[in-house]
């Protein structure tokens, strides 16, 4: 098995999370793929320096709200978006593909179906949650637009009381494979924000032809249908050269983004088009 894992596109100044990486990428080794990388996520989800699980970024309540799916290249798929208070959201995405008929639970369905599944209530806020809402206060004190003015006080509140960060993996073994994407939002969302990461074929995407696990700029990324474009490639390309072509057109459209992906014969591909990509792989 290959497995390859993200912890995001940065901007800025990358934090050093290589060990968070490295220890994904052996959370997810030696499981069936779909196994693989939902346990490579669920690391970097509990990691909170990563905008995914404990940590995500808040919205302008200064609530989190947070999306994951996962998929693997038999056409199997599960996603939750605008998920609050559980642990790990590419669990619930799992159970959402594993257990129901459906593709898509959001908000207040997705949390009862998790505490149906038995998943405990748990409260994700971390140190990062906090230090971006009050980069977020600071920032819609300054800017015009009234919808920020609207929630200003009630994220003055939350904040008394209490990076385009994605993170993804994929894995192949032998003809099969899987992706799947975890992601706590981006910053200055409104409530109930949704992007590319619950929806298939936007932030992650998986068939006979290899898996794609995307970050960056999620409305852009949906608007590309990125994840899929870049997967149907790997019928013709390797994975790199069609995380390449996936690059040359979000560059062309102006999205920020990056990818991880993988082809149906074990080789990796990765790329960005605007930052830093945090990424690690392992072969077992």
């Amino acid at each position: 098995m290959v497995i390859v894992v993200h912890g995001g596109i940065y901007r800025g100044k990358m934090p050093d999370v290589r060990d968070v990486l490295d220890q994904a990428c052996q959370a997810g080794s030696g499981k069936d793929c779909a196994r693989a990388v939902e346990n490579a996520v669920k690391v970097l989800e509990d990691d909170p320096r990563l905008d995914a699980g404990t940590g995500s970024y808040p919205n302008l309540l200064g609530e989190v709200e947070m999306s994951a799916s996962i998929m693997t290249s038999e056409g199997k798929s599960g996603a939750v978006a605008a998920i609050k208070n559980i642990k790990n959201p590419v669990s619930i995405a799992r159970a959402v593909m594993d257990h129901t008929p459906h593709l898509l639970l959001v908000g207040e369905g997705a949390v009862y179906f998790a505490s149906f599944m038995g998943f405990p209530p748990y409260n994700p806020v971390g140190e990062l949650t906090v230090s971006t809402l009050k980069q977020n206060i600071e920032r819609a004190e300054k800017d015009p637009l009234p919808i920020y003015t609207y929630y200003l006080e009630h994220a003055r509140r939350r904040l008394e009381g209490m990076n385009l960060g994605t993170v993804g993996a994929v894995a192949w073994e032998r003809d099969k494979g899987a992706a799947a994407t975890s992601t706590g939002g981006v910053e200055m969302q409104l409530p109930g924000r949704v992007g590319d990461t619950p929806l298939i074929g936007s932030g992650t995407f998986a068939c006979m032809w290899g898996a794609v696990s995307m970050t960056g700029d999620g409305e852009g990324i949906v608007n590309l249908g990125l994840a899929r474009r870049i997967a149907e490639w790997m019928k013709e390309d390797t994975a790199e050269k069609a995380v390449d072509k996936g690059m040359v057109l979000a560059s062309r459209e102006k999205v920020c983004c990056g990818a991880i992906a993988i082809d149906r014969f074990g080789r990796v591909g990765h790329g960005e088009n605007g930052g830093t990509l945090s990424w690690a792989w392992q072969e077992v």
